[in-house]
This record gives C-alpha cells, structure tokens and sequence, in this order.
C-alpha cells in the first residue's frame, strides 16, 4: 500500500500488491503542485516510481517498460498514488486534461 509519510520533505511510498512488496519513494516537497510544469515533473516521478515498483528499471529495455506500463499493477499504483497526492493539477495531466492543468 501506498502512504504519505511526514517528512521535511514528503515521500510518496508505493508497494506492489506482491510478495516482495518493493517500495519506491518519491519526493513532494520539493514542488508546487498547483504550477503545472511543476505538476508534470511530479507525474514524471510517479510514473518512473510505478514502472519501479511493478518490476521494470530505468536500465529495462524498452518492451519491458511499455509492458509495465500497460499492466494492472501500474495503472494501480499509478490510481491509488494520484489519490492520496490529491493534486487536481497531476491529475488532470494523467488524465490527459491538459487545459484544466494550463495555468501556471
């Protein structure tokens, strides 16, 4: 399961329904989450952080990403992450609104 953790600056911690459950912890302080640039860096980190979690690596070659990416696990992790964020802006990236999330 997914948690916010208090921190001075806040991870967001994702781990898979497996076994092993691997977590990945991504940074939140660091951004404004209502700046839309800001919001889509955050999304890059979520992204990068549910491929990690679902199995695939930075160094993975790029089938196994993609298949990682179209998986339960990831859609997932990416689904439960956005909810406990709760970033309109993120989410509205991820979801391919792209005017909603305009504002800068």
């Amino acid at each position: 399961m997914k948690t916010i953790t208090p921190a001075l600056i806040a991870a967001l911690v994702f781990a898979a329904p497996a076994a092993a459950a691997p977590s990945v912890a991504v940074r939140v302080g660091d951004l404004d989450l209502t700046n839309a640039r800001q919001a889509a860096e955050m999304l890059r980190r979520l992204d990068v952080a549910a491929a990690r979690a679902c199995g695939a690596e930075t160094a993975s070659v790029r089938e196994m990403q993609t298949a990682v990416r179209r998986s339960d696990c990831y859609a997932k992790a990416m689904e439960q992450a956005l909810t406990e964020l709760r970033a309109p802006v993120v989410e509205s990236l991820y979801r391919g609104d792209r005017s909603a999330a305009a504002a800068d």
